[in-house]
């Protein structure tokens, strides 16, 4: 397991997932959209004032007039709490004559200790929203000069409610889809996070090659962007020689089946041929060989054959289209046996008169978690090449391939870190 995570590694990982990335985001958005058409209301506010006053009698004493700002704030305190009860949204929806639903809130509030109420009115109806803040207004103020008839109390609207421009339902569903993609995209990069921060796979070639103590040769890029990845391979193909610059063969295999070393190998064989060496590559899969049909190659003549002596190598050997100086010497499925035993018979005596005939040879075996092959043909190349999958290939089966080879007498030159 990796011991840190870097911002490189999140923003690698959102590379690689964009497509995934977008679709959520935008299944987000659409999602919201629709939604909003189905469950949202929209909610318009409107805003009527009521200004109350007192009558002093003539024959008012001097305290009564010391009592007067009590008095009056005692009945708009009463105003404000009549404002928000049920009884005035359901009066309000009656003398209308629409159904109290059209009327989600009623509230007041005293606007900075004067006497003065301002009524609150929440609808999901544009049209009738000033309406039925005016009217609740009325209600209001007829109900409060009832209760209190001495003093005399003058209530009056000063200030009508402003009439609403309902929101379309396009416009509606274009905010709730807004909202989605946000939410959407909130919610991805959370998951990314997460999903950085709990892989316990091979993600960082540097940190991998830190951990395990083998030497990191190159990293193929996920996709191919011009060049990028045949510079990988000759990368791989100077680390290689810098690791064992006197081998002329060299085993590639994979930790587990999604590895793609049989590309690896090809990439790597290629890229000694582009540098004009004469080179044959080996498909040493006899379980499942792709090498042939992955370069385009048409074999009558197979591995199987010239470890059998029924055909010299030279014959079996295939040139690649379009590539000078690269030939392959293709596997095909072995229908009785274990390769493992078909190659400790005689794959020792192949790889010292393909060493003959060739500046290099590159052989390649399935993956070594999964069948022992890779271990039978490790004594017989002088150097070893491990394939791990980006964000695939756990360390756990990276150990152990490791492990395997070197218990077998292979001498591992490094690892390679595919599809990153």
């Amino acid at each position: 397991m990796e011991l840190f995570v870097s911002f490189s590694e999140i923003m690698h990982f959102f590379k690689r997932n964009r497509w995934k990335f977008l679709l959520v985001v935008l299944a987000f958005g659409i999602v919201c959209g629709l939604l909003s058409l189905r469950l949202l209301r929209p909610s318009y506010t409107a805003n009527t004032s009521v200004t109350f006053s007192c009558e002093v009698p003539d024959n008012a004493t001097a305290d009564y007039h010391l009592q007067y700002g009590g008095i009056l704030n005692t009945r708009v305190q009463t105003a404000v709490v009549e404002a928000a009860s049920n009884n005035l949204l359901e009066r309000t929806a009656g003398k209308l004559g629409i159904d109290k639903t059209e009327i989600s809130k009623i509230t007041g509030e005293q606007v900075n200790n004067a006497p003065v109420v301002k009524l609150t009115v929440q609808t999901p109806n544009a049209d009738k929203a000033a309406q039925i803040s005016d009217t609740a207004a009325q209600i209001l103020s007829e109900q409060i000069t009832r209760e209190f008839p001495s003093p005399k109390l003058t209530a009056s609207i000063t200030d009508k409610a402003m009439v609403q421009k309902g929101q379309s339902r396009k416009s509606a569903m274009a905010k709730a889809g807004i909202l989605g993609l946000i939410l959407g995209f909130i919610v991805y990069v959370a998951y990314g996070i997460l999903c950085v921060l709990s892989d316990h796979s091979v993600r960082n070639g540097r940190v991998a090659e830190e951990t395990l103590h083998i030497r990191l040769l190159a990293e193929i890029p996920h996709e191919s962007r011009g060049e990028s990845k045949e510079d990988a391979y000759r990368k791989m193909r100077a680390a290689a020689l810098h690791q064992f610059g006197s081998a002329k063969s060299f085993l590639v295999t994979s930790v587990t089946e999604q590895d793609s070393g049989e590309e690896a190998a090809a990439g790597l064989a290629a890229s000694f041929a582009q540098a004009g060496r004469k080179v044959l590559l080996v498909d040493a899969d006899l379980r499942g060989p792709k090498l042939a049909a992955f370069l385009n190659v048409r074999a009558d003549k197979t591995l199987q054959n010239v470890l059998e002596g029924s055909c010299p190598l030279k014959e079996a050997a295939a040139e690649v289209p379009g590539m000078e100086n690269l030939s392959l010497l293709a596997g095909a499925r072995l229908e009785s046996g274990s390769p493992a035993d078909l190659f400790a018979k005689g794959f020792d005596g192949f790889a010292g008169a393909a060493a003959a005939l060739y500046d290099y040879v590159i052989v390649y075996a399935p993956a070594e978690t999964s069948y022992p092959d890779a271990d039978s043909l490790a004594p017989f190349t002088p150097a070893v090449i491990v394939t791990a999958k980006y964000g695939f290939t756990g360390y756990g089966a990276m150990k152990e391939a490791l492990r395997g080879l070197s218990a077998a007498g292979g001498k591992v030159a490094g690892f390679v870190v595919t599809d990153s």
